[in-house]
């Protein structure tokens, strides 16, 4: 593997034969009789954009049952239903149990025979209806959950990380997560991943010319007003930063290749562990290396 990647930044993918999916994979989709491929297209363009625009929303209320402890993401579905005309405001966008879902979605006999196949795992299916149509899709989360002053003493951080140890962990707290500051930490962590990009990537260049990029993940801590710390390290020494939150582990235990360009080319997901305003997650950058 070459030590020189490049990024791709969010964008449709090309289609691959990777152990990993794209973040938005559809399941079922149904229509208005009539509806012809073109505004077929749309609609399912306009799902994804709403899932998108709503994306805080949607991990926020993941994050929400992971922390409280509630039944698994499996058994949960969420719902982005747009209100009539431009009224955005009105958009519902909701998480309701499987069971419930399956209830509601009766009106759609696609959609409820769809939600009773089993759903891929630590993914959240979400209903979403626009212009027609409606889809279920399966949309890969990525919340920050808090981390305890247990934990955060209990992690066994890359020796070149040590020295950011107090500041990045000074802003862990003892009281329990809201909606709120779990809203907060994923927005604040999807901004450092992108004002750090550029960094992890040099990073990921230096450790990929003596490591398989397969084996390895980016480290973003944030020091508050003296910067951050970046680094890229192994997969093995990552999992050390989110030992204890199951749902975390298992993102970093995922196969790396997501796909393949037209030249032969493989696309790598690189998992970015991320600690910020007490909080941890794995993010997922793509790189692929160049010629």
């Amino acid at each position: 593997m070459s030590s020189k990647v490049v990024p791709l930044r969010p964008a449709p993918r090309p289609k691959g034969d990777g152990t990993m999916q794209p973040r938005m994979v559809p399941r079922v989709i149904s229509h208005v009789p009539g509806l012809s491929p073109e505004g077929l297209r749309a609609g399912c363009r306009e799902h994804e954009r709403l899932i998108l625009k709503y994306e805080t929303r949607l991990t926020t209320l993941v994050a929400k049952i992971l922390v409280d402890g509630l039944p698994p993401i499996e058994q949960w579905v969420a719902a982005v239903l747009t209100s009539p005309g431009d009224d955005t405001e009105g958009d519902l966008v909701e998480l309701a149990p499987r069971e419930h879902a399956i209830e509601i979605a009766e009106p759609w006999p696609s959609i409820h025979e769809g939600l009773k196949d089993p759903p891929p795992p630590d993914r959240l299916d979400v209903i979403v209806e626009a212009n027609d149509v409606i889809g279920l899709v399966s949309f890969d989360v990525e919340p920050a959950l808090p981390v305890t002053r247990k934990q955060a003493e209990a992690a066994n951080l890359p020796a070149h990380l040590l020295f950011a140890r107090g500041d990045a962990f000074a802003a862990l707290a003892d009281e329990p997560a809201n909606e709120q500051a779990l809203r907060e930490a994923f927005e604040e962590h999807r901004s450092l991943l992108e004002e750090n990009s550029d960094d992890l990537l040099d990073h990921l260049r230096v450790l990929g010319a003596r490591t398989s990029l397969e084996d390895c993940a980016g480290v973003v801590l944030a020091l508050g007003p003296d910067g951050n710390a970046v680094s890229a390290v192994t997969r093995e020494q990552s999992r050390r930063l989110v030992a204890g939150k199951p749902f975390l582990e298992r993102k970093l235990e995922r196969g790396a290749m997501s796909g393949k360009l037209e030249d032969g080319r493989e696309i790598l997901s690189i998992p970015i562990v991320v600690w910020a305003k007490g909080h941890v997650s794995v993010q997922t950058r793509e790189v692929v290396e160049t010629k």
